[in-house]
């Protein structure tokens, strides 16, 4: 009995030892709840502060102190960075491309023969090697731009051509079957030619009159058959005879199986030039007839495209769609694109509205109403080409800081409606402001409603009245809006898994092309048997 009681005992007491071990257990892991659940809630307090877009003072005065106080209310919100996830990043889910490589004196030696002076065309002529990463000088990015060093390029506005090459060429959709591919691009360089077209000798070395002989030298052997150079013209026979070789290549397009699908319409060729410099070009496209270097009976089909489209209702030839300039940003991977794109979420703003460019006579309103308000309101940065010049002297890094640090950026109309800083604007989470609707109309493949990421406004005084009428709210919509435009808006360094404006931009010319087979064969039901199935993307 004695050893009985002592077993009851002992397992009274395990168990006693068990219910407190349980319950011991049971109050760490609570009170580790409680540890990480007030970890969190103050993470959260830390995060919504940091990445508020409340306004900074650059001043000590006391007036500009309370009026950015009052801002940083304003503009106080929760920035989303919404993630762009891909399944896929190397496989190809967009058209199919055959890359028609025409003779070199259309692409990279086209500049050679035209201009004499290669050094002096540098922001003409495309470049060899997109992405001049070694042209920006890393050591002088101010400190405020670190973060964004891995997608920071010395790209000009004119390397949208070395850019699409380079990205087509190393492309997963590219296809060595002509009988396979969906849509074809030809790598004919048309900016130089407009620049030529247009430029005095002051850059160009006498470029408009070379370039004037070369053609007159191509209409000369269109017209008549004959190849060998008349007399009064100052180009060897063999540059001569080259060319003509290059000309028949390009000339026998219009004449191969797979034109003839929809007449060209799967084709497409790029201008590093704004659309408008065509409009300069007299009969070299298609003002002689027949006889122009791309006629309009044989090429009004294929879809030429420019860093500056024509307006919807042009009705001349080419028409050219637009395509975003090329910027300073270029992602190289999915990763790069959400790490930017958290950047800009939580960079704190330090002026209303800046505006970068340069003084001209008929900006003087804009800069002069800037340059009455404080900092805090309107920041202007003089850009022209003196050697002093902020743009000059610190490059686009410095530019790219005014846009990082403004909630909008004033980007008036210049030589034509639309600039580079629009997109470089939008790549660092600026909200662009234009005067009207052409800076954005002719971009049909890419930009769909500008609206709800850009201000119009005529002058810098009517864009502070409609930011102080948007509110919070509409900050708050209107930047969420443009951190979604963001990634079609950037040319990626590579094929990333998300859809960059290389990929909205190859994607749309095959839906155009493929609705365009459509009409010809007949069916205007997409579903039909006879169809051209549209993909999804359509």
């Amino acid at each position: 009995e004695s050893l009985a009681a002592k077993d009851e005992i002992l397992d009274n007491t395990e168990s006693r030892k068990a219910k407190t071990s349980c319950w011991r257990k049971l109050l760490i892991a609570t009170l580790w709840l409680l540890v990480f659940l007030s970890s969190a809630v103050f993470a959260g307090f830390r995060l919504e502060n940091f990445a508020s877009a409340s306004y900074q003072s650059c001043s000590d005065n006391t007036a500009e102190t309370v009026e950015n106080d009052a801002r940083e209310t304003f503009f106080e919100y929760d920035h989303k960075h919404p993630e762009v996830f891909s399944t896929n990043q190397t496989a190809c889910t967009g058209p199919k491309v055959f890359f028609i490589k025409l003779p070199k004196v259309f692409n990279f030696e086209e500049c050679k023969m035209i201009y004499k002076n290669l050094d002096d065309v540098d922001y003409i002529c495309p470049q060899i090697h997109a992405f001049r990463r070694e042209r920006l000088d890393m050591e002088e990015i101010v400190p405020s731009m670190v973060d964004y060093q891995d997608v920071l390029y010395d790209t000009s506005q004119f390397d949208v051509n070395s850019i699409i090459n380079y990205r087509i060429e190393n492309s997963e959709c590219r296809i060595f079957s002509r009988e396979e591919a969906d849509i074809f691009y030809v790598d004919f360089f048309l900016g130089p030619l407009a620049a030529a077209a247009w430029k005095d000798s002051h850059y160009l070395s006498n470029a408009k009159g070379r370039w004037t002989m070369l053609f007159d030298y191509v209409h000369h052997v269109m017209r008549t058959g004959q190849s060998p150079l008349p007399e009064s013209f100052d180009m060897r026979q063999d540059d001569g005879d080259g060319l003509i070789k290059a000309l028949d290549v390009l000339r026998n397009l219009p004449d191969s199986k797979e034109w003839k699908r929809c007449h060209g319409c799967d084709h497409f060729m790029v201008s590093g030039r704004i659309g408008m410099d065509f409009k300069k070009m007299g009969g070299i496209l298609s003002n002689k007839g027949t006889k122009g270097l791309l006629p309009p009976q044989k090429w009004q089909n294929v879809t030429f495209l420019s860093i500056e489209g024509d307006s919807p209702s042009t009705k001349s030839y080419p028409f050219f769609t637009g395509i975003p300039y090329p910027g300073h940003i270029h992602p190289a991977s999915l990763s790069s694109l959400n790490h930017l794109r958290k950047l800009i979420s939580i960079r704190r703003k330090q002026h209303m509205i800046s505006f970068v460019g340069m003084p001209m006579r008929k900006r003087a309103v804009a800069i002069d109403q800037c340059q009455k308000m404080p900092d805090s309101t309107c920041v202007f940065m003089p850009c022209n080409r003196k050697a002093d010049s902020l743009c000059k002297t610190h490059g686009a890094v410095t530019v790219l800081e005014v846009y990082a640090n403004s909630a909008f950026c004033y980007e008036p109309h210049g030589d034509s409606p639309t600039r580079q800083g629009y997109f470089d604007a939008i790549s660092v989470g600026c909200i662009p402001v234009v005067p009207d609707t052409k800076s954005f109309d002719g971009y049909g493949l890419h930009i769909y409603d500008a609206t709800k990421f850009t201000l119009i406004a005529s002058d810098i005084n009517e864009a502070v009245e409609k930011i102080n009428e948007l509110g919070k709210e509409g900050y708050a919509r209107m930047f969420q809006n443009l951190l979604e435009a963001l990634p079609h808006l950037v040319y990626a360094h590579q094929d990333t898994g998300f859809d960059d404006a290389i990929s909205i931009m190859m994607k749309g010319i095959d839906c155009k092309a493929k609705k365009r087979q459509n009409m010809i064969f007949g069916a205007s039901n997409y579903s039909a048997v006879d169809a051209v199935k549209l993909p999804i993307y359509c």
